[in-house]
């Protein structure tokens, strides 16, 4: 008796185990570099293909990534997201900046984005907001990159502002 009531806890321990859920990663990643020449802030965000679909499916339901149901209307609908939570700003005024595409690889949407300045402030700061709306766990990887210089910082719900430093 003891061995049988082993071995249907050991199956019964086993088969909970394998009903729970795995942890997903709610994360994105952005590398921004500064083109001191140029003045212009050079934007890679990638994010994962099934968060961006949840958020634009809040638009239209029918809508899919990777192969795109409307390929012109889905770039419209992310350059308005990132309108909506991605934005720069320097001494109290936004800045606008341009979406120039994206591309999917494997399981990631990768976004390119242009901010071209008139003058070089000594700060920009950044509100990276992406998918805090949707998610409570949500972190925001930032690289930043000015000539020699690389700097990493990690943004959440609590801390969705960093100050990007141009001028020494």
């Amino acid at each position: 008796m003891p061995i049988t009531l082993l071995i249907s806890l050991f199956f019964w321990v086993n088969s909970s185990v394998a009903s729970v859920k795995t942890h997903k990663f709610y994360v994105s990643t952005t590398t921004i570099e500064f083109k001191t020449e140029s003045k212009t802030f050079e934007i890679t965000s990638q994010i994962f293909t099934d968060d961006i679909e949840s958020v634009l499916r809040e638009r239209d339901e029918d809508l899919s990534l990777d192969p795109d149901s409307n390929s012109d209307q889905i770039k419209a609908l992310i350059a308005d997201y990132f309108k909506k939570t991605f934005r720069f700003s320097s001494e109290g005024n936004s800045l606008n900046f341009t979406f120039l595409g994206k591309e999917y690889k494997n399981d990631i949407v990768k976004c390119y984005i242009e901010l071209k300045l008139d003058q070089v402030p000594d700060e920009i700061e950044l509100f990276n907001g992406l998918f805090f709306d949707l998610f409570e766990d949500q972190q925001n990887i930032v690289h930043f990159k000015k000539s020699d210089q690389r700097k990493s910082f990690l943004l959440h719900k609590n801390k969705p502002r960093v100050a990007l430093i141009l001028k020494p």
